[in-house]
């Protein structure tokens, strides 16, 4: 199957951005918010909540989305064919998820592989039903995660007392936030004090390897959270391929265009809430990020036709094409700067340090690829990857031979 560029420029800008969101959860021991507004300047601050404005769920949205247009990619190629698509990739899938255990127990603890494989295993059966039957399972998906979001995001926060809302919803951080605090930067600290699973930066590498295995469930609450998210985004990443996202004639510029407007459009405002009243925090990243997630794949395309910035797309898509090693290197870089067992930046929390960290980890990231891929066709991590993936692939063409 022919690789598309502009979809590789996009995965890479997502692996990127969602560098930018994970670096604050290494710097600052745990969460991805101002932790103390007095250690900088007032411009500092600025700068940092536009960065989190930009980036906090957005490019995590835009990579589920990029997932599912893949999905739809290779179920195309398998039916072009005539390979039985669930059965093969299901052991994708399997592939994916173990890996993703391993990078949750040995690296990261926010993890988003596991997720994503649990996903695909739901989203490769849903993709062979008709269009009738995906747009229920989207539309269920979104209900239950919308209705999920909000209990959280807003009745925990308004009707709630903090001590019912950590009996109610004892895994997510969010709980131990109290309505009566001002600031965010108030509010994390409160979760700093309050909420040891957020604080494993002071652990030896074995150290966080045993408390990730003992809390195992706590610590994957969150990529459980947001399966029917992600089983919404899959499937509209599907769509969007069908409905001729990826052609460039006129339908599929309007289509991209239309992506554009929408997804900046609506987007923008919704995601500046969280900027000025709390109880939007939790929507911001789970609800609102992926509309302006649509705005960004819209943007990508925009670039792409009018051939703007054309090496920082050639760097970008390079990072794209070995996403799955880039992913894993970055938190893995990360945990060494951040980490006691490595460099132990964390203890000198400094915004400006964590900034530092995300572009030199990112130019790093495109260094790396782009010389990698000058030798080698793919990324070391989707060699193996597609390798035991095409284990099956080969005994069935046997088979048939």
């Amino acid at each position: 199957m022919e690789r598309i560029k502009l979809l590789d420029v996009a995965r890479g800008l997502a692996i990127i951005g969602t560098l930018g969101t994970n670096i604050w959860i290494f710097g600052s021991s745990g969460y991805s918010v101002d932790l103390d507004e007095t250690d900088i300047s007032r411009i500092g601050s600025y700068i940092s909540k536009f960065s989190d404005y930009l980036t906090n769920g957005k490019f995590l949205g835009l990579l589920t989305i990029m997932f599912g247009i893949g999905m739809q990619l290779k179920y195309a190629s398998f039916q072009n064919r005539g390979l039985p698509w669930f059965k093969l990739y299901l052991w994708s899938m399997i592939l994916l998820f173990l890996d993703g255990v391993l990078h949750f127990i040995f690296v990261f603890e926010f993890d988003v592989l596991m997720s994503y494989s649990l996903t695909g295993i739901l989203v490769a059966f849903i993709i062979q039903r008709s269009e009738r039957v995906m747009k229920i399972c989207m539309f269920v998906a979104a209900s239950i995660h919308l209705f999920h979001q909000v209990i959280e995001g807003f009745l925990m926060d308004k009707i709630m007392t903090t001590q019912l809302a950590r009996t109610l919803f004892p895994n997510n951080p969010y709980a131990n936030i109290s309505a009566n605090r001002s600031s965010i930067a108030e509010q994390a600290a409160l979760i700093r004090q309050e909420n040891q699973l957020l604080e494993i930066s002071g652990f030896s590498w074995w150290e966080q390897v045993v408390y990730r295995l003992e809390h195992f469930w706590v610590l994957r609450s969150e990529a459980i959270m947001i399966l029917p998210m992600n089983v919404f985004l899959f499937l509209l990443g599907v769509f969007l391929v069908r409905k001729g996202l990826l052609k460039m004639d006129e339908h599929g510029i309007r289509l991209q265009n239309r992506l554009l407007w929408i997804g900046l459009g609506i987007g923008i405002p919704l995601n500046a809430l969280s900027l000025f009243s709390v109880h939007f925090i939790v929507l911001d990243r789970y609800v609102f990020a992926p509309v302006l997630s649509l705005g960004y794949l819209g943007l990508v395309f925009l670039i792409a036709r009018h051939q703007k910035f054309v090496k920082a797309q050639h760097y970008i898509s390079n990072v794209g094409k070995m996403a799955l090693t880039c992913y894993i290197a970055q938190n893995i870089i990360a945990s060494f700067l951040f980490y006691n067992w490595g460099l132990g930046l964390s203890n000198h929390y400094s915004q400006p340090l964590i900034h530092a960290s995300w572009l030199g980890i990112t130019l790093f990231m495109i260094g790396f690829s782009t010389l990698w891929l000058r030798k080698y066709k793919q990324g070391p991590v989707e060699t193996i990857w597609r390798k035991l993936g095409n284990i099956p692939v080969k005994r069935h063409l046997q088979k048939l031979t």
